[in-house]
């Protein structure tokens, strides 16, 4: 598979994994979405290939393992030092993700 051909088969994924479409590159209606959901209540930009913090990644892994053992989706929120609250990022492991949706 071409790198082309990667990132758009993960965008058709997300949108098919939440009941929803990949936004097609038409220059019409996509304005920065690469899927929706079919419920109307997400738009989803996909980022493939680009490095992840290896810090984060090792804080939602514990904080997954954790969770898992107590029966639970573990989910880790990051945020900036001087930023404020409603700034922060949440991540959850896509997996988990798509099992509460």
């Amino acid at each position: 598979m071409t790198a082309r051909g990667t990132w758009k088969a993960m965008e058709r994924s997300i949108g098919t994994d939440h009941g929803g479409r990949r936004i097609p590159v038409t220059g019409v209606d996509r304005e920065g979405r690469d899927a929706e959901d079919g419920a109307g209540l997400f738009d989803f930009q996909a980022k493939y290939g680009q490095r992840q913090p290896s810090y984060l990644r090792a804080w939602l892994d514990g904080i997954r393992a954790t969770a898992r053992a107590r029966g639970r989706v573990g989910v880790m929120i990051w945020k900036a030092r001087w930023a404020p609250l409603r700034e922060a990022v949440v991540l959850v492991a896509y997996e988990d993700w798509v099992a509460l949706h």
